[in-house]
């Protein structure tokens, strides 16, 4: 599945964030190859500073990281005002009821679990931009 271009044309802006190198290399690259744009960082500090100054239509994140993790960094980011409705997805190595629960409740729009296929991903990523158009989200340019 390719990526579709629901803002005026302009590719989808993802933000991923992941402490592993070697799945964010993996993750980052087949996404790029299904035509999304990918800034990446492998902490919270770092995907903070990255959210701010890309602002992207859609942040990706998984959970258990060092320094601040997944709920922190997302409870910061909803925080700014102009990124508060951006949709995001907690994709974690956990996957129990409980962590699905914990991830919602947490102001996550949609919790994956690892390892995941990159068109389930992808299919995620277009249901949550579609859900967020439909509820007047529109990203900065």
């Amino acid at each position: 599945m390719l990526a579709h271009r629901p803002f005026d044309n302009r590719t989808v802006q993802l933000l991923l964030v992941e402490d592993s190198d070697d799945i964010l290399y993996i993750m980052k690259t087949e996404l790029e190859w299904m035509g999304y744009v990918v800034d990446a960082a492998t902490d919270g500090n770092a995907a903070l500073d990255l959210a701010k100054a890309h602002r992207p239509d859609v942040i990706i994140s998984d959970i258990q990281m060092p320094g601040i993790d997944g709920f922190e960094f997302l409870r910061r980011v909803r925080s700014l005002k102009e990124l508060a409705k951006v949709p995001a997805i907690a994709l974690t190595g956990f996957g129990m009821d409980a962590d699905v629960k914990r991830a919602l409740e947490r102001g996550f729009s949609a919790h994956m679990t690892k390892p995941v296929e990159p068109d389930k991903l992808s299919e995620m990523i277009e249901k949550l931009i579609a859900r967020a158009v439909r509820a007047g989200f529109r990203p900065a340019a």
